[in-house]
């Protein structure tokens, strides 16, 4: 199995976090709300939900990604979910890929 990353970009509304899996020298990436939630094994709505509550990020998805006021609330954001990968796979509850 690959290993699931985090990382942030930016878009015209702002800073947004994306998840990655690297195979090989190929970078498949989850940016929207719909792909992190299959990355998550959640749904959609539960990414939104988490990653506003937990992490801060906008209420309101544009564009089917959740933002984030600045740079360093993402970043934290990148943290908390790289974090929460080791308990992940020794639960099984998430990150199922």
């Amino acid at each position: 199995m690959s290993e699931i990353d985090f990382k942030v970009l930016k878009d015209q509304y702002g800073y947004y976090v994306v998840g990655y899996i690297m195979r090989g020298n190929v970078e498949s990436q989850y940016q929207t709300n719909t792909a992190l939630g299959i990355l998550l094994n959640l749904n959609k709505e539960d990414v939104k939900f988490f990653l506003h509550d937990k992490f801060g990020s906008e209420e309101e998805s544009k564009n089917d990604k959740m933002h984030f006021a600045d740079y360093q609330t993402a970043s934290d954001c990148v943290d908390g979910l790289r974090d929460l990968i080791p308990m992940a796979k020794e639960t099984g509850n998430l990150f199922i890929v």
